[in-house]
């Protein structure tokens, strides 16, 4: 099986979002590690999707909002 990793959570929402298969999710000291089934090897293609659309502006401002309340 060919597996794709990231620490990102938002990253990590959009591949679920986009249907990848969540294999495991783990918190490795101060950092999360995500690993999907990417079986088509099509992870890195809907990393760079993600990247180039407007979800990483909406998750900078939800942090932003959050900060404000907490």
């Amino acid at each position: 099986m060919q597996t794709y990793e990231t620490s990102d959570i938002a990253i990590s929402a959009y591949l679920v979002m986009r249907g990848l298969q969540l294999i495991t999710a783990n918190k490795v000291g101060n950092k999360f590690k995500f690993i999907f089934d990417d079986t088509n090897q099509i992870a890195s293609q809907l990393e760079s999707e993600y990247l180039s659309s407007d979800f990483p502006r909406y998750d900078a401002a939800m942090r932003q909002i959050k900060r404000r309340l907490y």
